[in-house]
């Protein structure tokens, strides 16, 4: 199409209508916050379903921002999982926070290239400050490298791939081939994807068996060593849970540094889940060994309420980060080579301000008021436990070490496992059709449990009791 005469057109409406439409979107927000408990935790339906509300021709003539934020909450938001509801209790939430929105609000508007320092200097440096925050609440070094990242699997990759850089060109081509990486039988699958992605063969990874509280085992990581080693293989690297995201169980920390330094190994922490239950006294205490990690695996949007999309990947040896992800070009001649460039860290070049909604949160709260929201949450979970044992038909499998509460319908007599199994799926798809709150099931040892997180600044006493009074309600 010819263009028509005159200046060229902006996609950015003139001042006073970008107030508007902000404030337009802003409201909608704020309203939907404000209803949020409310509201159904989550809607049944079908992909077709799905599909009816949402699916339009691709348009000619743009319909206008306006119509856009009105089709978003009215076709949208109604039928969403609400993640951050209070009593969204199923998988891991990411509850995010309003600081947290503030902040994401300023990096889309801002949009900084966090990339290179020379991309953008001043929010690279606010993102080498808060890793520096992060590290603190936790109890790492300060001093160690960082990055921020889409969340917990890509810090996991990262954390893979700065230990197997530590060794040189022929040793990294000959861990490749033969390495072994040990993990828990309960470790996160995004560790098993990493080794995968990063060219390790299946056979590489080295599930560890763990206890009756779901911990991995010592004597068989150790027994597994030993035997790998025998057969001309190369340990290298264990991968320790700061909290399992099926159980909340935490590995034995010190017990595995100590083997890691006598082995020469590399020494991960995944802490996902639990990593920052280390701000609050307790937690920090039930994670002590953590803070001895080569590397470290964080996510800002679950426990430090930071929004959905940021993750955190901690690495005490710098040289081996940068040596994992260092990159070169003519076209990057220009970057200062004395200062942190974010894609020598990680495998993004183009890289958002996702440190905006981070910094905001931590920033605006302080560490006194996240210590208290996640002192709550153990309390809260240690509640709901209790009070589901308090009926007959539930069982607990696990109780909670951090915020996860695990249990199950009890067999009824000579009951098949079969059909015991499947009351714990009816009571989740219950909860799924009813609304008041979600829970997940998974499976341990072998049969069927339902898990119900507490991971919520918005979660009250009130929403716990509630929870539980409607999981008794919905059971058979």
């Amino acid at each position: 199409m010819k263009n028509a005469a005159g200046p060229r057109r902006s996609l950015d409406p003139d001042l006073e209508e970008m107030r508007r439409l902000a404030h337009l979107a802003v409201d909608g927000v704020v309203d939907y916050l404000a209803g949020l408990g409310d509201q159904a935790v989550a809607a049944p339906g079908s992909a077709r379903e799905f599909g009816d509300l949402v699916n339009e021709e691709l348009p000619e003539e743009g319909r206008g921002v306006e119509d856009g934020v009105h089709f978003f909450f009215g076709r949208v938001v109604p039928r969403m999982t609400r993640v951050n509801h209070p009593r969204f209790h199923a998988y891991i939430p990411c509850p995010s926070s309003f600081p947290g929105t503030v902040g994401e609000i300023l990096a889309a508007g801002a949009n900084p290239f966090v990339g290179s320092w020379l991309g953008g200097a001043t929010v690279a440096a606010l993102e080498l400050q808060v890793l520096r925050w992060i590290a603190r609440l936790v109890g790492y070094p300060e001093d160690a490298a960082g990055i921020l990242t889409s969340g917990g699997s890509g810090a996991n990759l990262i954390a893979l791939a700065a230990a197997r850089a530590r060794f040189d060109a022929a040793a990294a081509t000959s861990v490749l081939q033969s390495g072994r990486i040990y993990l828990s039988g309960e470790g996160h699958a995004s560790v098993d994807k990493a080794a995968l992605v990063l060219g390790f063969p299946p056979e590489a990874l080295r599930h560890v068996p763990v206890d009756a509280d779901y911990h991995m085992r010592m004597d068989a990581l150790a027994e597994m060593i030993a035997a790998d080693r025998a057969a001309g293989h190369q340990p290298f690297f264990v991968s320790a849970n700061a909290g399992t995201v099926n159980t909340g169980s935490v590995d034995p920390l010190p017990e595995i540094a100590d083997l890691c330094a006598a082995e020469g190994l590399w020494f991960h922490v995944d802490g996902a889940y639990g990593g920052f239950a280390a701000i609050a006294d307790e937690g920090r205490r039930r994670l002590a060994g953590m803070e001895r990690a080569d590397s470290l695996t964080l996510d800002p949007h679950k426990w430090l309420f930071a929004p959905m999309g940021t993750g955190c990947a901690l690495v005490r040896d710098t040289a081996s980060l940068e040596a994992a992800f260092s990159s070169h070009g003519d076209y990057l001649r220009d970057l200062p080579q004395d200062e942190v460039n974010f894609l020598d860290r990680g495998p993004e070049l183009s890289r958002p301000g996702r440190v905006l909604g981070v910094w905001m949160v931590i920033r605006a709260a302080g560490r006194r008021e996240l210590a208290y929201q996640v002192e709550e949450d153990l309390r809260l979970a240690r509640l709901a436990a209790d009070l589901l044992v308090e009926d007959p038909r539930f069982e607990l499998v696990h109780r909670p070490e951090l915020s996860i509460v695990v249990f199950r319908s009890r067999q009824r007599g000579e009951e098949a496992e079969a059909d015991r199994a499947a009351r714990d799926q009816a009571l989740m798809n219950a909860t799924l059709r009813d609304g008041t709150l979600m829970v997940s099931t998974t499976n341990l040892d072998g049969r069927s449990a339902v898990r119900m997180v507490v991971m919520n600044h918005r979660t009250t006493e009130a929403d716990v009791r509630r929870s539980v009074e409607r999981i008794r309600e919905l059971a058979e």
